[in-house]
């Protein structure tokens, strides 16, 4: 380059310097090259960067989140619209008509007027239907949940009195989408005052109870049903089953007197209901023993015997609830005969309303035996269809559900959601697929409260009553389980009697409790009485349990012992009396003759999950024990966690460990080389 020629100062003059000569196409890269070298990322640039990396989802990411925490989002990705569209819809009708009456029997056995059974037919159900694992269960108001309930509102019934804010009857209006809040007094003739006490006590409870399940969702706490064994929920439902009996039996006699609610529920409304057995009315006895009959006959004679051929269950209830509004109307028994109606029932939604915040301390320790036991009964029958389906439920988004739906729903003057088995059978018979027929049952329901609520005012509760005890048949029969539990084990047994007993004496949450107590005692006992099992050999060299096959034999001089439980401190002690009694030293009490003089001991330790220090130091005792006495010991089937514990306390470190066997059998052909040479050794496998 020459000096008198000039140099381009920067790169626009470059690109404006028609001297300097580009190749086709050449310019316009070196444009945007030009560029990117003259703009670096700002500050902005890399911050926007980073957060887009760490807070804003892909599209896959969101995709993956709908359908973990929407389940229906994932169902409807698989769903067969033409196929299974008309089944869910046939399904959802059909619950949807079973939840108007079983709503308003259940909304009286909480000792609320009916309206509210009804909003917990539907608001809950549709919160479930979103989130809910099960494709199946229908939730809603369920019996136990109910009964558990009731009690808890004559518990704390007048510590709300100072939250009671009511409404005069004249501001009710029936005819807009969304009501007034309304206090009706159709349960035993009880003030607004009183209903409206209970109510408050009811969302309350709701509300602190969906805040515990939310909590145990938040932290993975979908296993806490695994200490409610089946035993356990078996006595509480079957004890649970003779409450509701005893709560609805006023009803069906026509008799008036205020339940006693708290402990001891069950023998002293019994007393009162002898008491008063001779105020009843014929007529409402009538109607109960006509609407028992109905009910029974076409359930068990028509839905039972014909399931196959029906394409639905007959909906026997809701036609027993028409057929007897209908009679009561005509007839007008409540002026003629004194008969008790369900009263006043309001149209439209009700308007949101908050919990009693401020008196949520009172209610929370029923409120966490309530959250608790509804989740057990719902995921118990969630499971049920999850296991005939062939799919899998997921216990902490079930938490989610549970969770969101109580919240929810507190707000809008429902209680505790649970699955019914009753109504989940029927959603499973009648086709649905999924929890789409959740949404058609609600939207059933809605239409109901929307214009035909105020036509079932003339309905007898006696009716209500008996709806009620029919629908749980299923539970009264779960006191024949005690025969099959007899059969498979007795302990089991008798956590179940003493649940059972103590729901049906006390009341049902001092009754779970015990038995949960109980059956967590249960596991101590059997552990402490946990099995020796002495082997004997097979003809073919397979080594079985010897006092359980008669053609196994005992090894001669040979004892191989293995302990079924895992051994701990509660069982070392059982662990080195059992070892002592099936293989006793030379010179002992059990020990007779040369003949039967026990040169080798062989320990099984294939059972033994765990094992703390008490249970190595037992092994180790045993080991040298046995060593002094001039009897070979091996160790077999030791796990990693045994070995662990065995190695890191150093409990063997004065033991030979030479030899190492993998397996019982390895250890059997080491024994006659022991015999030879004379050594005791002790076998680690």
């Amino acid at each position: 380059m020459k000096p008198s020629e000039s140099v381009p100062s920067s790169v626009h003059e470059m690109q404006n310097d028609d001297s300097v000569s580009f190749l086709p196409g050449e310019r316009d890269l070196e444009q945007v090259a030009f560029c990117e070298m003259e703009r670096s990322p700002s500050v902005w640039d890399h911050t926007k960067e980073w957060f887009t990396a760490r807070f804003v989802p892909s599209r896959s990411c969101v995709n993956a989140s709908l359908r973990r925490h929407i389940p229906l989002v994932d169902h409807l990705s698989h769903y067969s619209w033409k196929k299974d569209l008309p089944n869910d819809v046939l399904s959802g009708v059909t619950v949807g008509v079973m939840h108007i009456p079983f709503g308003m029997a259940y909304g009286l056995m909480s000792t609320l007027p009916v309206i509210y059974g009804l909003n917990t037919s539907f608001f809950p159900v549709l919160i479930y239907s979103l989130l809910g694992t099960s494709r199946h269960i229908s939730v809603g108001t369920f019996a136990v949940t109910c009964l558990m309930l009731a009690e808890m509102i004559n518990n704390h019934q007048f510590q709300f009195a100072s939250y009671v804010s009511v409404e005069e009857p004249e501001s009710l209006s029936n005819d807009s989408l969304v009501s007034n809040f309304t206090v009706y007094a159709p349960v035993d003739g009880e003030s607004p005052v009183e209903v409206e006490q209970k109510l408050l006590v009811a969302i309350t409870i709701t509300f602190v109870a969906g805040v515990i399940q939310l909590v145990l969702s938040f932290f993975h706490m979908g296993m806490v049903n695994t200490y409610l064994s089946d035993a356990v929920v078996g006595g509480v439902t079957t004890g649970a089953a003779f409450h509701i009996l005893t709560s609805q039996v006023k009803d069906i006699l026509g008799i008036r007197f205020k339940l006693a609610g708290g402990a001891h529920f069950f023998p002293r409304t019994w007393i009162e209901i002898f008491r008063h057995i001779g105020e009843s009315n014929p007529a409402t006895v009538i109607i109960s023993a006509v609407s028992m009959t109905i009910v029974s006959v076409v359930k068990t004679h028509v839905n039972e015997r014909f399931a196959k051929r029906l394409p639905f269950p007959v909906p026997v209830e809701m036609g027993m609830v028409v057929v007897a509004t209908l009679v009561s109307s005509l007839a007008n028994l409540e002026q003629r005969f004194s008969v008790r109606l369900v009263g006043t029932v309001p149209s439209g939604f009700p308007r949101p309303r908050l919990p009693v915040f401020s008196a949520m301390h009172l209610v929370l320790q029923d409120a966490i035996v309530m959250a608790v036991v509804s989740f057990a009964l719902n995921v118990s029958v969630a499971r049920l269809f999850a296991k005939k389906h062939e799919y899998r439920i997921d216990p902490t988004q079930e938490l989610l559900a549970y969770g969101v739906g109580n919240v929810f729903s507190s707000f809008f003057e429902s209680y505790v959601l649970c699955a019914a088995l009753a109504r989940s059978v029927v959603q499973e018979a009648s086709g649905g697929r999924t929890q789409l027929a959740g949404l058609v049952s609600c939207a059933v329901v809605a239409i109901f409260l929307l214009f035909l609520g105020p036509l079932l005012q003339p309905l007898p509760q006696a009716v209500l009553a008996s709806i009620v005890l029919v629908a749980l048949k299923r539970m009264y029969l779960q006191v024949f389980d005690l025969r099959t539990l007899w059969h498979v084990d007795k302990l089991e047994m008798l956590v179940w009697i003493v649940t059972f007993a103590s729901v049906l004496i006390i009341d049902v949450a001092p009754g779970l409790l015990i038995g949960v107590v109980f059956n967590l005692f249960l596991l101590i006992v059997r552990a402490q009485l946990a099995a020796m099992a002495l082997l004997g050999q097979l003809e073919l060299a397979a080594l079985r349990v010897n006092e359980n096959l008669d053609t196994s034999r005992e090894l001669p001089s040979t004892k191989i012992l293995r302990f079924e439980h895992s051994l701990f401190y509660a069982n070392a002690w059982r662990f080195k009396k059992l070892v002592r009694e099936m293989a006793p030293l030379p010179g002992s009490k059990g020990c007779s003759g040369d003949s039967s003089r026990l040169h080798h001991l062989i320990l099984d330790c294939s059972c033994i999950s765990y094992a703390d220090t008490a249970g190595a130091k037992a092994i180790a005792k045993i080991v040298k024990e046995y060593q002094a006495a001039q009897v070979s010991v091996h160790v077999c089937h030791c796990r990693e966690s045994l070995l662990g514990v065995l190695q890191r306390g150093q409990f063997l470190q004065d033991v030979d460990k030479r030899v190492l066997q993998a397996s019982i059998e390895t250890a059997l052909e080491d024994i006659p080389l022991s015999k030879q040479t004379g050594q005791n050794e002790a076998t680690i496998c």
